[in-house]
């Protein structure tokens, strides 16, 4: 052996031919994982390594669960509610109006908004009015799919005659209740709203006492509120 060390030891060109099958097992290794890995991405779009699905359109949606988790009666919420009201003196005279309102949110749980109103006054000489009013409504009570809301307003109504028959066709309507609202569904931003107020008439003795007969009745309501 030790006459012939090239049986045992390896040659230079050797040497060569084994490092370079070396480095191109390396570099097919590589490759391999490196096409591994991009379909493993393309198959998962929730990675945050896919190029499909970039960091910032999952914070986004993120943003939009949390806006659309927001409870009923959050700050910055805002409303439009179309509904109907009935109010019977029980003296022979019905008051009945068809309304819209818009209300916000100013603080957790207590709306502030405005109203306008299209009324139909039957009394001895039956007429038409319209309304326009401030509204205020504070949640006192939140369950998980209503609220129970005490109620506060003034409004402004011109009538096409007399209301009542002995007063003037302008006159002022305050207004008291309380009610509650219902969610439709689980996941509706619709509410049915219902309630019952105190609905007065008068004209604050614009022309006297004798010509302010006034109308007090309860007013019976329903209408459907919507979120937006």
């Amino acid at each position: 052996p030790d006459s012939h060390p090239s049986l045992w030891l390896p040659s230079p060109l050797e040497d060569d031919t084994v490092r370079a099958m070396r480095y191109t097992r390396l570099l097919a290794t590589l490759f391999a994982c490196l096409t591994a890995s991009t379909s493993a991405q393309s198959a998962d779009p929730t990675s945050l390594l896919s190029p499909a699905e970039p960091l910032f359109v999952f914070e986004e949606a993120s943003n939009q669960e949390i806006e659309l988790a927001l409870p009923f009666g959050s700050q910055d919420t805002q409303h439009l509610t179309f509904g109907s009201m009935v109010a019977p003196d029980f003296k022979g005279h019905v008051d009945v109006s068809i309304h819209g309102q818009y209300t916000y949110f100013v603080v957790d749980d207590f709306e502030v908004g405005v109203e306008a109103a299209l009324w139909g006054f039957f009394q001895d000489d039956n007429t038409a009015g319209l309304s326009t009013s401030l509204v205020m409504r504070y949640h006192f009570f939140q369950a998980e799919r209503w609220s129970a809301f005490a109620e506060a307003g003034m409004g402004l109504m011109v009538a096409g005659d007399d209301v009542p028959d002995t007063g003037t066709s302008f006159n002022l309507m305050p207004r008291l209740g309380a009610g509650v609202t219902w969610q439709l569904s689980e996941d509706s931003s619709t509410r049915l709203i219902s309630g019952l107020r105190w609905h007065h008439i008068s004209n604050a003795r614009i022309k006297g006492e004798e010509d302010n007969p006034a109308r007090d009745a309860p007013g019976l309501y329903v209408g459907l509120m919507h979120s937006f």
